[in-house]
């Protein structure tokens, strides 16, 4: 998944920067969708080695893991890299930046037991026991931007595109929520420490 933010997404500029981008890539498009000021695409298959520079290849070629998601914004590319040895990291850093500028804006070291607790989250974990109904109720929500604010859509217009009651579709949307953030909730709990 690509997660674009521009501060332009409405102007028909930053659309067609963006829409030229997407081309040069030769991925299919499968899904796009808004979350806050940002455009979320779905790719058909991996276009990374295809995104100008080929950062991706590098970190890994550097024994380093990038960590979900990218975000391309005001120009810069946003990684979330994880390293098992600081010479690895150094020799990271040195080759991108003869071809970039690089920032790291944080940094923290983690003990191996805590790896998987704390960086690997599957979506399974967190979407695996929505149902069918509760899943579209929350996406058709997000895409509506129901949950900006101000809000984008009522919960009328989005049962009516779903083609349910408001009723049906507020419950759906509720239980999706409450699944959602009862998965969340230890994450965030190791986090608020």
């Amino acid at each position: 998944m690509l997660e674009i933010a521009h501060s332009d997404l409405n102007s028909l500029s930053g659309r067609l920067a963006i829409r030229q981008m997407l081309r040069s890539i030769g991925s299919r498009i499968i899904r796009t969708s808004r979350a806050a000021s940002n455009l979320q695409i779905v790719l058909q298959h991996c276009a990374c080695d295809k995104l100008p520079p080929p950062t991706l290849p590098t970190i890994e070629r550097h024994n380093c893991l990038n960590l979900q998601p990218m975000v391309y914004t005001g120009g810069w590319e946003f990684y979330r890299v994880m390293a098992f040895s600081e010479r690895d990291i150094r020799k990271l850093f040195r080759e991108l930046e003869k071809h970039c500028n690089v920032e790291v804006t944080s940094r923290k070291s983690i003990s191996e037991e805590s790896i998987h607790d704390s960086l690997v989250v599957s979506t399974g974990s967190l979407l695996g026991g929505l149902t069918k109904k509760q899943a579209a109720a929350l996406v058709t929500a997000l895409d509506s931007g129901y949950f900006n604010l101000p809000r984008g859509a009522s919960a009328i217009q989005i049962a009516h595109k779903l083609g349910v009651p408001r009723t049906s579709f507020v419950d759906h949307l509720r239980k999706a929520q409450n699944k959602v953030i009862q998965a969340v909730g230890p994450y965030a709990r190791i986090r608020s420490v």
